[in-house]
């Protein structure tokens, strides 16, 4: 069974995710609305980017946002995508600012979303909550762990693929 990841946020944490995924052979789909980000997603023959998010996450087993770091926005978006996804899709939100409390607010599915964030050793931690059930906890931590040694193995693999420095819109 092919696994399937979206990425909303093609920017460069966005971008990292994607390359990530790609490197553990998931099929990706990503969206952002500024053209000029995601140039490691057009560079991947088994990438794709969507026009809107619905048509990228609407078959998603996976969505993680790397969007900026404004509220209303992410919930907006985190409002949408679980509008269009899988019932079953786990969604993670890079983000440095928000408590997971204030992502799972307005959510449709509050504990189908979780918090990744970066800690001061580098490596990034998945925020849960009591509204997260422990099964889901632990296939998230499975995919986070995954997602980080593909991240961690891809950029020392090749330095000069980083993502651009950009964030987007």
């Amino acid at each position: 069974m092919s696994r399937r990841a979206a990425i909303l946020g093609l920017g460069q944490r966005g971008s990292g995710w994607a390359d990530a995924c790609l490197a553990s052979g998931w099929q990706v789909s990503g969206f952002d609305p500024d053209a000029r980000a995601g140039g490691l997603l057009t560079q991947d023959a088994t990438a794709r980017r969507a026009a809107t998010i619905s048509e990228t996450v609407g078959r998603a087993d996976l969505i993680i946002t790397g969007l900026p770091e404004r509220l209303e926005l992410v919930q907006m978006v985190l409002q949408r995508a679980q509008a269009s996804a899988p019932e079953d899709a786990v969604l993670c939100v890079d983000t440095q600012l928000f408590d997971l409390e204030d992502l799972q607010s307005c959510a449709i599915r509050p504990g189908h979303i979780f918090r990744l964030s970066e800690t001061e050793t580098g490596s990034i931690a998945l925020d849960t909550s009591p509204r997260n059930r422990p099964q889901l906890c632990q296939s998230a931590e499975m995919l986070v762990t995954e997602l980080m040694a593909a991240r961690s193995l891809s950029l020392n693999a090749r330095p000069h693929m980083r993502p651009p420095n950009a964030e987007s819109a």
